[in-house]
């Protein structure tokens, strides 16, 4: 068992906590953490993008310095992660449970299994979705219960304020406070303060009297703030508490009425001179970061909030008696739907990540791949001393030719520059270190999953390109691939379709032939946010009516289907997309996709013989808009190769099916 783990164990056994769960989350429940809050790497040694580990403390002996080695410790994870965990928890003495497999049991039955009578659960309530603590909680309290023959209060058998890792983590990483910026209404369309007064319309209507926000993407958005507090998301660790004003209080001017009182808790150093100005102007007042959950304390009146995204320990510092008023934030409903001035915008951004990529292509496709073969062609002779292509200097180059477009200030995620079988895991990191770095050849497929931050948007893109020679059934998987692909971004559909309806226009190709891939096909993209975006997606299941929600005009989200086989190789083709009116009918009013990504697909990974006519159309009608729109920003060089690369796809027209 993992040294850490054990020094968790002996912890465990010291407060009198039997089962204690480690997160992946930050206290605002986000997606990607800082380092600060990396605790299921440091304890698990996984560093998948989503997970959750459960510890037992049984007592069942000790090893030779007294720490008791007889716990047990299970990791959960989804099918993206599968591969990758099985290879970062080998020989760690974590078992890894498969989320979504028939044999896997549930996270929440597991615990339960294993807390003994009397037990106690822990976990850190900050760190923890409230709808997932309450489960749980409820869980323990049904089998105390039943255990009893009494009703039993379960709480008194949950620990719920102790962050355990983060007091036995040598070296923790501080927490970052970057300094917060301005994103200026030409960029977001909309001010901060028409922000607020609807944010006050929609609290009157929904008869609420306060409003607790917690997300760093939501919070950003309606401030039209951005920070640098999480890697390649440019978001700031803060709460929100927005309240309207106390009928027959004096609130000036009718103007002055619309607007609601907000509270900004975050720390001083996100403060600049401009900021704190633009923040007075606004009339937001600050407060210390952990202040809100003395202050909700005092909340008298129904209290607007989405217990999917806050903390457990903020929810329950609330009064006893609040009325909660449950549902989605509103600020999610609205920023999901970009306005005419961000889709402007994005088509900036994306012209400009665009122009990066296919550079990059392009060099990979001569320069990269040549130095590939001389490295081998130097190997044969024994000659190792050559520069070689690899997944780290491939991600290196990409990220020298977004860095030379005007604006770009980060990626938008750690780039996935994976060769080989490496792709098969969806969502592989490269490793600097040059001993763990992977060599690319001049054989088989490599698969690149990138994207770029600019103030005009945010991007998100994926190709697969051959190396050389590939197997057909490599190059079947990447034909299937583009098919889907090519297929979703064509589709036309009544507004309010959800995701889960579209989904089979990618899948088809795949269960027509008994194969799948283990994700979904599209996630929603934030404007100058978060790469990926609730509650928009593109998926053929989903665990909550969110999954399910309807596709409307201005959201952006991703087309990105893929196929993988574990230990040889991983194909995905991503582009991003905006929902767009088409036309309007007796029938309804329809809409569109308007893909926005631009980037080659490698026709030499193609199989005609397994695309229709129709499939052949589109990939050439995409190439078109590919060179038309990239042509000019190449230099002679890269235009020749480009239009080579977009010519049409040459057939035997009779091999096509119809």
């Amino acid at each position: 068992m993992r040294e850490q783990i054990l020094r968790l164990q002996q912890k465990m056994r010291e407060l009198g906590i039997d089962v204690y769960v480690v997160s992946d989350s930050d206290e605002h429940l986000s997606e990607y953490v800082s380092e600060h809050f990396h605790a299921l790497e440091e304890f698990s040694g996984f560093t998948g993008g989503d997970g959750k580990l459960v510890v037992t403390a049984n007592t069942v002996g000790t090893d030779g310095n007294g720490i008791n080695d007889g716990g047990e410790a299970a990791l959960w994870t989804d099918g993206r992660y599968f591969t990758q965990a099985e290879q970062e928890l080998a020989g760690s003495g974590i078992e890894l449970m498969k989320m979504g497999e028939p044999d896997t049991p549930e996270m929440n039955d597991w615990i339960l299994e294993k807390l003994p009578a009397g037990g106690v659960l822990g976990f850190d309530g900050k760190c923890t979705p409230f709808t997932e603590g309450e489960a749980l909680i409820t869980k323990v309290g049904r089998k105390l219960k039943s255990r009893a023959g009494t009703k039993a209060c379960a709480h008194k058998h949950v620990v719920t304020n102790r962050d355990l890792c983060g007091e036995l983590w040598e070296d923790r990483p501080a927490q970052k406070a970057s300094p917060c910026w301005i994103l200026q209404e030409r960029y977001t369309g909309k001010t901060a303060e028409e922000k607020l007064r609807e944010l006050a319309d929609t609290m009157r209507e929904a008869g609420a009297a306060a409003h607790i926000l917690i997300t760093s993407d939501d919070i950003a958005w309606l401030l039209n703030l951005r920070a640098d507090d999480i890697p390649n998301n440019p978001v700031f660790m803060a709460y929100l508490l927005v309240q309207l004003p106390a009928e027959g209080t004096d609130a000036g001017s009718a103007e002055e009425a619309d607007m609601p009182l907000v509270f900004l808790y975050t720390d001083e150093g996100h403060m600049t001179d401009a900021v704190t100005a633009y923040l007075e102007d606004l009339h937001v007042t600050l407060r210390p970061y952990h202040q809100i959950y003395e202050d909700i304390q005092r909340l008298e009146g129904p209290v607007l909030l989405d217990k999917k995204r806050c903390n457990y320990e903020l929810v329950t510092s609330l009064p006893g008696e609040t009325e909660i008023i449950d549902r989605m934030n509103p600020e999610m409903e609205v920023k999901c739907c970009k306005n005419e001035t961000e889709m402007a915008n994005i088509r900036i951004a994306q012209h400009k990540d665009s122009v990066a990529l296919t550079k990059f292509m392009h060099w990979f496709k001569t320069e990269g791949l040549a130095m590939a073969r001389a490295a081998e062609t130097a190997a044969a002779k024994g000659n190792t001393d050559v520069p070689r292509l690899t997944e780290w200097s491939a991600a290196e180059k990409l990220h020298s030719f977004r860095a030379a477009q005007p604006g770009f200030f980060d990626e938008s995620f750690g780039t996935i520059s994976a060769y080989g079988p490496n792709a098969a895991m969806a969502h592989y990191a490269p490793s600097p270190d040059p001993d763990k770095d992977v060599e690319i050849q001049p054989h088989g497929l490599y698969l690149v999953d990138s994207g770029g931050q600019y103030p005009e948007g945010t991007t998100d893109v994926t190709r697969t390109w051959s190396c050389g020679p590939i197997t057909q059934e490599e190059r079947q998987a990447v034909t299937l691939t583009a098919v889907a692909n090519l297929r979703l971004a064509d589709a036309r559909f009544l507004e309010g379709t959800s995701g889960l309806v579209l989904d089979y226009a990618a899948r088809e190709p795949f269960w027509s032939r008994g194969m799948n891939y283990n994700h979904g096909t599209g996630h929603g993209v934030g404007h100058v946010l978060n790469v990926h975006e609730a509650p928009v997606g593109i998926r053929y299941k989903a665990a909550a009516p969110e999954g399910a929600w309807p596709l409307k005009e201005g959201m952006y989200l991703s087309d990105e289907p893929g196929f993988y086989v574990a230990g040889a190789f991983g194909v995905r083709i991503e582009n991003l997309v905006l929902v767009q009116h088409d036309y309007t009918n007796e029938f309804g009013r329809f809409m569109r996709f308007e893909t926005v990504t631009f980037c080659p697909i490698d026709k030499s990974c193609l199989d005609a013989s397994l695309m229709t006519k129709e499939d052949i159309r589109l990939l050439n009608l995409y190439h078109q808009r590919v060179y038309d729109e990239l042509a000019d920003d190449m230099n002679e060089d890269e235009r020749m190769w480009l239009q080579a690369a977009c010519e049409p796809l040459v057939q035997d027209p009779e091999a096509i099916p119809v």
